[in-house]
């Protein structure tokens, strides 16, 4: 399938991995569906304007708010309507709040998983018989909180979990429809506004200098993860399917 061809839509692509792996397949040619919030229509229209400035031949831009399924099934209809098909989806929209168990309130519980579970749960299933005739693939965001201990970070960790059973499980389940399915699992990111609001900005720098790795000595930026997001997307990575691939330059190693 060759790149100029394809549509790919891309969750919680109006700041941070999100914009940027979008700004990634646009140079490849891609056609993009691009979403955020309705607060981040201005993030929004900066990262289309790029896009179309890399080469996309088309950059679709949605409004929506992934706790509401309604607006989840806006996103995926004005895609179809639009291209006429979908070749891959990357469900990247993650939040976080900050706290331990004695902390968290029901709503705090609801927050996080509807958007890191429920809403990539649910557009899977509404990508599944568009994926199904272009035999395309989905990529999900996970991350390392998953598979160890992070404090303050309960709810997102069990989130990611989540999603990556989700990840799995959709693999095995999608194999006879050709959909391949894997998810990235980042460290800690430059640039991203995952942390934004939960630490200030000189813990921030603190939590970021501790995790710069002695294995590779730097952190991991969203360049990186946008360039494995989209070979896990590509021809080259037909074989790959029901993995989660941490990049993280080796912190888990260390914990």
């Amino acid at each position: 399938m060759a790149a100029t061809k394809r549509v790919v839509l891309i969750t919680g692509s109006a700041t941070g991995i999100g914009a940027e792996t979008a700004k990634g397949f646009a140079k490849e040619g891609a056609s993009l569906c691009i979403t955020g919030l309705p607060s981040q229509k201005d993030e929004l229209a900066e990262v289309a304007k790029v896009c179309k400035e890399n080469g996309s031949p088309h950059v679709l831009e949605v409004a929506a708010d992934l706790r509401k399924q309604e607006d989840m099934y806006l996103l995926m209809n004005e895609t179809i309507k639009t291209f006429g098909q979908l070749d891959v989806l990357v469900n990247n929209a993650g939040i976080t709040v900050n706290g331990d168990l004695d902390q968290y309130t029901s709503e705090d519980f609801d927050k996080i998983f509807s958007v890191n579970v429920k809403a990539p749960t649910y557009l899977t299933k509404l990508a599944k018989p568009h994926l199904s005739k272009t035999k395309g693939n989905i990529v999900n965001m996970c991350s390392v909180v998953r598979e160890c201990h992070i404090k303050n970070c309960l709810l997102y960790g069990m989130a990611k979990a989540s999603l990556a059973y989700l990840t799995k499980s959709t693999a095995a389940d999608f194999a006879e429809n050709g959909i391949r399915c894997n998810a990235v699992s980042p460290g800690c990111i430059y640039g991203t506004d995952i942390l934004k609001g939960i630490l200030s900005d000189e813990f921030k720098q603190q939590y970021f200098d501790s995790c710069i790795t002695k294995l590779r000595g730097r952190l991991a930026t969203k360049s990186d993860v946008s360039d494995l997001i989209r070979f896990l997307a590509s021809d080259k990575a037909t074989m790959i399917t029901g993995e989660i691939i941490t990049i993280d330059g080796g912190k888990v190693l260390s914990l």
